[in-house]
């Protein structure tokens, strides 16, 4: 069945380095062929792990609550509540929460992906806040 509506609370989370993802739209969860979305909830000084990219595949993030920075090929860029960042197709990024709230974001990808298919990278850009 296409569902209409969906809750986050109504799909199953999954429980990821640095964030938790509830993925909303998916096409087989909803019909929609050309997007995916996921609810990302980071906690309060986190970090997504691992840097990585998305094959062919465009992402845009939501900032819905909180604030943070975003490393993308290279530049550390600032965002907070109310901004879009835009990760082009096949770049490289990480996320992190530098704020004292959950990070909250609706991650909208086109075309759909999942974790399974990210493209992982060794590197952690953001490691220096850990050492």
């Amino acid at each position: 069945m296409r569902k209409k509506v969906i809750n986050p609370v109504e799909v199953e989370t999954l429980h990821l380095p640095g964030r938790d993802l509830s993925w909303i739209v998916t096409p087989e969860l909803t019909g929609i062929e050309k997007l995916s979305i996921a609810i990302m909830n980071c906690p309060p000084r986190s970090v997504v792990r691992p840097l990585h990219s998305h094959k062919d595949t465009e992402e845009v993030i939501l900032i819905l609550q909180g604030q943070g920075k975003a490393w993308i090929d290279g530049e550390i860029v600032p965002f907070q509540k109310g901004d879009a960042v835009i990760f082009h197709s096949n770049s490289k990024h990480q996320v992190m929460n530098t704020g004292g709230e959950t990070l909250i974001t609706a991650s909208i990808f086109s075309p759909p992906t999942n974790p399974d298919s990210y493209v992982i990278y060794p590197d952690d850009m953001f490691l220096e806040l850990y050492e």
